[in-house]
């Protein structure tokens, strides 16, 4: 192996390896200006990142990743641990997340289970657990309340990110899911009694359908009314679940004039095909509100009213949070909030 002297390449074996002067001096910017390119694209003018850009391709540079690691103590790989990554919520929240991951010129790794128990011992983690050595941060998103989660987040020993939750001492990039609510809540009140009114939840142990929750009875309290313990129902984030409300609240009453908040999408969507099924007009009969704004919600018909989660957003503030911690660690707790919007459509009555 030879290395670079006298201006020349240095070349492993008989082939010659481009190094990053050689990218500074096609480019003809600094060193310093090639890294910042490489790693902080955002710091480096778009004239002067394309200079590098087309110099890197046209020697074939490779960042060397470990020689930069031992250097700077980062890896330059972030990761977001989810409770699930199948769906399309999971699915838009790691899109977004990794966009910004690549624009921020870091790598992105996804697993789907984070927490290690408090014993010591090495669980089925999707490699997440494992792989915490390798990467400079974490977001993590919360669904469920757990006794021991400051503990467990502590154990991680890595910077983290909370999403959708909040936890003490730590960064978070939450949802407005009160207000979401709260604004669904209110459509469905102009035009339906509030005692005619329906919360149907996901888990009741899940932070977000519980946060729907609180905000719908609240909202019914303002109107004047205090719900009765059938008027908010949780079950599972399901159309199944959804169908099956339907048929049981069509054995006890008759659902003309009655509206319909469900905590998602896929339930919202259940309710709209179990009360067609079992002769009911949507809206005329009943109207029905979901949350979320996925793509199921053009699917149904009617198409489903409404409340959209920038789901993409989520997971790319997720990563820009991360990032500013990692670049100041002793920062004040950062706090990010994201708005919903009620996209009305067909199911509760344009």
């Amino acid at each position: 192996m030879s290395h670079r002297t006298n201006g020349t390449r240095r070349t492993i074996g008989q082939r010659p390896v481009a190094s990053i002067q050689d990218v500074a001096d096609r480019a003809e910017v600094s060193i310093a200006t090639v890294s910042r390119a490489l790693n902080k694209p955002h710091l480096v003018s778009p004239e002067t990142a394309l200079r590098i850009s087309r110099a890197v391709t046209e020697l074939g540079y490779r960042p060397n990743r470990l020689a930069q690691a031992l250097m700077t103590r980062r890896s330059g790989v972030v990761g977001i641990a989810l409770p699930d990554i199948h769906g399309e919520f999971y699915s838009d929240l790691m899109r977004g997340a990794d966009a910004e991951a690549r624009e921020q010129g870091c790598h992105l790794l996804v697993g789907s289970s984070h927490l290690a128990p408090l014993d010591g011992t090495d669980p089925a983690t999707g490699g997440m657990g494992r792989a915490l050595g390798l990467i400079d941060g974490l977001a993590v998103m919360i669904t469920e309340p757990r006794p021991t989660l400051d503990a467990e987040l502590e154990a991680l020993g890595a910077p983290i990110v909370v999403v959708d939750a909040e936890v003490a001492d730590h960064d978070a990039v939450v949802v407005n899911h009160a207000g979401g609510a709260r604004e669904a809540t209110r459509h469905l009140l102009d035009g339906t009694p509030p005692s005619k009114c329906f919360f149907v939840g996901g888990p009741e142990s899940n932070l977000d359908s519980r946060a729907r929750a609180r905000a719908f009875g609240a909202t019914l309290c303002e109107a004047g009314h205090s719900p009765t313990p059938d008027q908010i129902r949780f079950d599972s984030y399901s159309i199944g679940w959804g169908q099956r409300w339907t048929r049981d609240a069509a054995r006890i009453q008759d659902l003309r004039g009655i509206a319909v908040f469900a905590a998602n999408d896929e339930i919202g969507y259940g309710v709209v095909t179990q009360a067609q099924d079992l002769g009911f007009g949507v809206p005329d009969d009943v109207r029905v509100v979901g949350f979320d704004g996925t793509r199921l919600t053009e699917i149904a018909r009617p198409s489903l009213s409404t409340v959209l989660v920038p789901r993409e957003e989520l997971g790319r503030q997720a990563i820009r949070v991360l990032l500013q911690r990692l670049e100041s660690p002793d920062a004040p707790r950062r706090r990010v909030m994201l708005s919903t919007s009620l996209i009305v459509r067909g199911s509760s009555g344009q």
